[in-house]
């Protein structure tokens, strides 16, 4: 099968253009796509503990140093 589209392409290098040039976009939308879910699950999760945060106080016990 690659001695046929080796064949192919030395007689015409069209059809191996148009699959190196989907690959590349295929390839670009996939990083974009990761980026977009990266970006989002790192502001669900910044959105979560501020949302969950609770004040704690914190009281110091009166001691004296003698």
């Amino acid at each position: 099968m690659s001695t046929l589209l080796f064949a192919l392409m030395r007689e015409n290098p069209l059809p191996g253009l148009a699959a190196a040039s989907l690959n590349v976009m295929v390839a670009l939308c996939l990083v974009a796509l990761s980026l977009l879910l990266g970006i989002t699950i790192a502001m669900i999760a910044c959105a979560h503990t501020l949302a969950t945060r609770q004040t704690s106080t914190v009281r110091l016990d009166g001691r004296t140093v003698a």
